[in-house]
């Protein structure tokens, strides 16, 4: 996939009205799901757009009311650590976290905004302390969770799995993940 191929931010959209979805499209999601697409292989930024709208989905199954700007740019930049060159001295969640907390400060997102998105980037591979941090960052874990380990996959309809795995598809993750993890641990 050539960045030409990336989809572009009004196909996620689009899948998120499939989905009966009602997206936020705010320039700091925009520019989040941009930032995305630029730093990260297309295994890594499905992931991130497949993360967002399996997590806007389980939220609305389960009538949870999460700030949807707040929680979309947190999960599209969740793995922004990933993308980056590695810090040695710092887990990747805790470079995300950071990258994250200073792009909402940088979108004048507040903050108070701002330190829950470090929180729902820096705690998405902890969702046993993540889901006590409140909804946001709650809602921010279980669409990562959801796509990454299959959490709550089971709630969601057929139609609608085909149609975000099919806009954005996994592209062997599992197997570039683990990989990519391996670097990471060897550093």
């Amino acid at each position: 996939m050539s960045e030409s191929e990336y989809p572009a931010f009004g196909h996620a959209l689009a899948v998120g009205r499939k989905l009966d979805l009602d997206l936020p499209d705010s320039l700091a999601v925009q520019d989040a799901y941009a930032e995305a697409k630029a730093e990260s292989s297309p295994w890594l930024f499905n992931h991130v757009v497949r993360s967002w709208l399996f997590g806007a989905k389980l939220a609305r199954t389960r009538v949870l009311t999460p700030d949807a700007e707040l929680v979309a740019v947190a999960v599209l930049l969740h793995d922004i650590g990933l993308a980056r060159d590695s810090v040695p001295d710092r887990r990747f969640e805790v470079v995300g976290a950071d990258v994250g907390r200073a792009f909402a400060l940088a979108h004048d997102m507040g903050e108070r905004r701002a330190e829950i998105i470090w929180d729902a980037i820096a705690l998405h591979t902890t969702a046993s302390i993540g889901r006590h941090k409140g909804v946001d960052v709650a809602c921010s874990g279980m669409g990562i969770g959801c796509d990454y380990g299959g959490f709550g996959y089971q709630e969601l309809g057929d139609g609608d799995k085909e149609a975000i795995l099919s806009a954005y598809p996994r592209l062997q993750m599992k197997e570039m993940l683990t990989t990519c993890l391996s670097n990471l641990a060897r550093c």
